[in-house]
């Protein structure tokens, strides 16, 4: 039996990532014990900057990222809280974090 939407949001526009951490094969063993948050970030960052994400993309949601690389959602939030903080993403509420810059 197949879904009706494919993983796709009904009504969103633009591209979505929202397979979790197969969207970019994030390996959290790669990650420095005491920094992962950083380095979640600058693998989001680098996806930005390279046009893997492009603008217009939805990130995953924080508790689908959390769940599947097994870290805490504060985890996730903060590297998104980052990316915001420096201009490449935007929280749009109930349409999820989106690649601005």
């Amino acid at each position: 039996m197949s879904r009706s939407n494919d993983g796709e949001s009904q009504g969103s526009k633009g591209p979505t990532a929202t397979g979790g951490s197969d969207f970019l094969q994030l390996d959290l063993g790669q990650a420095p014990a005491g920094g992962r948050t950083q380095w979640l970030a600058g693998r989001l960052r680098a996806a930005i900057a390279d046009g893997t994400l492009p603008v217009g993309t939805r990130l995953p949601a924080s508790r689908v990222l959390a769940a599947e690389l097994r870290v805490s959602r504060g985890l996730v939030t903060e590297a998104y809280q980052r990316l915001a903080e420096s201009g490449q993403v935007a929280g749009r509420g109930r349409g999820g974090t989106v690649v601005v810059a």
